[in-house]
């Protein structure tokens, strides 16, 4: 256990890290102080950066210097891991409408966007059923690539330059994944119905494509069941070439 005035020194000088308001601390050596404050500053910023360099290129420097100064000087980090510390900066810039303040809509879900790459990259890996690359399209169950994340999006910010997104709000979906052998994380822009169907893959994992069609007819009110094949046959194939399907389920 750490005495009272341990905790107490290392308290102060982690405030003093944030803030640079400089306390009286015993055993440190006049001129050194600023030093920690300066290495911690650094670390830290040079993560954040790292993590959004859309965001840090878009934003003025007025602008980004006065968010990350705030967040630097007022957050609380709750995660002992440095890679996690640009979710919590994510968090604090929504929280604290920072969109708003700078008249720029789409700044939440870019930050989102462009911590799920990392989030995605970094996640643990999800333990898939076993598959073979043998079976029939349409009437065998499919293994979706589990280290992903589907996500829906207002602004779409993966897709057109940022002066262009507010112009072209609407309702768009991205699926950002990991590659199973390389573990590039990618992305794939999808329409309602794909993703639609792409979820309900993953939530009803041993029911075909088939046996999902009268629940997707009835969800779009499609009467044109020959097109919706053909068009699924495609959307299918694509996702197998892209690693977003890993195979057919092994019965």
């Amino acid at each position: 256990m750490l005495r009272p005035d341990t905790i107490k020194i290392q308290h102060d000088l982690a405030m003093y890290c944030r803030s640079g308001d400089a306390p009286t601390i015993p055993g440190t050596s006049e001129g050194r102080l600023p030093h920690y404050r300066r290495l911690v500053l650094n670390v830290v910023s040079g993560t954040i950066s790292q993590a959004y360099p859309i965001t840090r290129k878009v934003l003025s420097e007025e602008e980004w210097q006065e968010i990350f100064v705030r967040f630097f000087v007022e957050h609380d980090a709750q995660t002992p891991m440095l890679w996690k510390l640009p979710y919590e900066y994510y968090l604090y810039v929504r929280d604290h409408d920072y969109a708003v303040k700078f008249n720029k809509a789409w700044l939440n879900e870019l930050l989102w966007f462009e911590w799920l790459e990392i989030d995605v990259h970094m996640m643990p890996d999800e333990k898939h059923e076993a598959y073979t690359d043998r079976g029939e399209l349409f009437l065998d169950p499919l293994v979706v690539n589990k280290d992903s994340r589907l996500i829906h999006l207002e602004y779409p910010v993966h897709l057109y330059p940022l002066a262009e997104v507010e112009e072209r709000k609407g309702n768009y979906y991205l699926l950002i994944y990991r590659e199973q052998e390389t573990g590039t994380v990618r992305f794939v822009n999808f329409s309602v119905l794909h993703a639609w169907l792409l979820e309900r893959m993953q939530l009803a994992d041993q029911l075909s494509v088939k046996d999902l069609l009268p629940e997707l007819l009835s969800e779009f009110q499609i009467q044109n069941v020959d097109t919706l094949e053909n068009q699924l046959n495609k959307f299918l194939l694509e996702m197998f070439d892209d690693g977003v399907i890993l195979g057919f389920r092994n019965r």
